[in-house]
């Protein structure tokens, strides 16, 4: 019995931007793999120095771009998540021991956190598949810990996920069909 040609599952779907400078590499991968909470400097130190070289892999340099960018604007998102969190823990007590309606206010800062967390993942692209899924795994339990803290908010609060991973949004699945 001989085996003509073996095709590997998913072996036609890329992950990552394909980056040659070993330079833009490293930190492309650091950015992946750091938590976005809080950026540590010596990350940010080496963005911006790879960022600012001059160099004629431009499409590695706008890859690196990207995530450094979504990296700020995610540390910022959490800020403002966890702080809108504390300030409804503050209403309600911690413990849940003032329990009462939401103010106006709440309601109306926890559907434009919606609003914005759902625009900035719809903005990310199909070749951008990778970064969106990094967002969502950042915001997606800051989220959902503000879901838990209130009840009556919209059925749309049903789809954030805490995993990049779920649905068959940028899924292998998706890809080879």
């Amino acid at each position: 019995m001989a085996i003509g040609s073996i095709r590997f599952f998913s072996e036609d779907v890329t992950h990552f931007p394909d980056i040659k400078d070993p330079e833009f590499l490293f930190v492309f991968k650091d950015l992946m793999a750091a938590s976005w909470d809080e950026l540590p400097d010596t990350l940010i130190s080496d963005a911006n120095k790879a960022l600012s070289k001059n160099t004629e892999d431009k499409a590695a340099q706008e890859a690196v771009a990207n995530v450094f960018r979504a990296a700020e604007a995610v540390e910022e998102f959490s800020g403002m998540l966890v702080s809108l969190r504390m300030a409804i823990d503050d209403s309600i007590g911690l413990g849940g021991e003032d329990v009462k309606p939401l103010p106006e206010e709440f309601v109306n800062a926890l559907r434009t956190v919606y609003q914005r967390y759902t625009a900035y993942l719809d903005a990310f692209g199909p070749d951008e598949t990778y970064l969106r899924k990094k967002v969502e795994t950042e915001l997606g339990t800051k989220m959902i810990h503000l879901k838990m803290r209130c009840s009556g908010i919209g059925s749309e609060w049903g789809k954030i996920t805490v995993l990049g991973t779920s649905g068959l949004s940028g899924s292998y699945v998706e890809h080879r069909a």
